[in-house]
């Protein structure tokens, strides 16, 4: 069975994470630092904030959009629950805005139609890699004075106009969960628009200190518990054990993200079926491929075909607005049923050989429907 997910490991992964117990300091410190600062290189984004998970990235996100009672967020159903359930938990009003039917990313239109006094943030997701169109969601809640906020768990380094994803929006969220391009078995990151954004981040990630805090000049040294919170935070920083494992796997990230993107693109090249159609691609931007969605009639006989023909398939993500948790939000989405209803993804990632694809494209092909 060619694998729909599958997990990279470095060769000497498990020598990292000895030293790093070896060394006795196994939460936040030397590597969590040291892969800070390579990943916000990597992005091209200094202002990188290390987190344990893309959820907890996503919730910092949504803090520091300070919120109020009364107040709502544009989003998309079309996504993990982790993208929706931070401002829900915050009593923040989630309004659904429809999606593209042929690319599964959030509808420029159907924003404009959904913003009023009270809006305050605009969530995105860049479904499977691909960008959503960035300056004109951007340019809308500029002047609308909305903050934005982009769900990247699935586009490390797709780009938007020539400029990796990692700094268009106020903050971008990233995720290094165990299948994701880039993994440190659970972990993520919350990339800043603003330096003072990105110091709150550091704050709100360790229930509100500086790790690094040092008393004023002139003042007897000070343990960093004796600083003052001015904030309420949580624990969300990284720990070394998952930071080393990161910064191991960030030797080989481009390596990864080639693997996707190659087979990605002879997807889109090969596949001339007209019972599956591959999803439209966006002029402004490149894709990373974290999956590859293909549109059916009938999906499940499709995943059903394609398991008969040794090849792993499945959705990813359900609509969020499916879950009784979030059925107060439910409203009339034409292209979301649409996407929702023949989406289908396929194995694309750097596991995935050039037998693998060859095998998975003449299969696809020959697909009656």
């Amino acid at each position: 069975m060619i694998p729909l997910m599958k997990v990279h490991t470095p060769p000497n992964v498990g020598e990292i994470v000895q030293k790093v117990f070896d060394s006795g300091f196994i939460t936040e410190g030397e590597y969590s630092d040291e892969f800070e600062r390579q990943f916000g290189e990597y992005i091209g984004n200094p202002n990188v904030r290390l987190v344990n998970s893309g959820t907890s990235a996503l919730t910092l996100a949504a803090h520091m959009c300070d919120f109020k009672p009364g107040d709502n967020v544009i989003s998309t159903a079309m996504t993990c629950m982790a993208t929706n359930e931070p401002f829900h938990n915050m009593g923040v009003e989630l309004r659904f805005a429809d999606v593209e039917p042929d690319t599964g990313n959030i509808d420029v239109n159907s924003i404009k139609e959904l913003i009023d006094e009270n809006t305050k943030a605009i969530m995105m997701v860049h479904w499977a890699g691909q960008p959503c169109e960035l300056d004109e969601i951007n340019e809308l809640a500029s002047a609308n004075g909305i903050k934005t906020i982009e769900d990247a768990a699935h586009a490390l380094r797709s780009s938007y106009k020539g400029k990796r994803i990692g700094s268009h929006s106020d903050y971008v969220c990233f995720s290094f969960q165990a299948v994701k391009h880039l993994t440190c078995v659970d972990g993520g990151a919350i990339a800043c628009k603003s330096e003072e954004d990105a110091e709150r981040a550091r704050k709100l990630r360790w229930f509100g200190l500086d790790r690094h805090y040092k008393a004023p000049p002139g003042q007897a040294p000070a343990s960093r518990w004796e600083q003052d919170i001015i904030e309420s935070g949580y624990k969300f920083h990284m720990n070394n054990v998952n930071a080393a494992i990161g910064l191991e796997n960030l030797k080989y990230i481009d390596k990864v993200i080639d693997g996707h993107v190659n087979n990605g693109i002879y997807f889109d090249e090969n596949i001339n079926n007209p019972n599956v159609l591959v999803p439209r691609r966006v002029v402004n931007g490149t894709s990373s491929y974290w999956l590859y969605s293909v549109l059916v009639e009938d999906k499940r006989k499709f995943q059903e075909y394609l398991k008969e023909n040794g090849i792993a398939a499945d959705v990813a993500h359900v609509r969020n607005d499916e879950y009784s948790v979030f059925e107060s939000y439910r409203r009339s989405q034409p292209g979301l049923d649409e996407f929702s209803k023949k989406m289908m993804n396929i194995p694309c990632g750097w596991w995935v050989t050039e037998e693998d694809r060859n095998k998975i494209v003449d299969v696809v092909n020959k697909y009656e429907g």
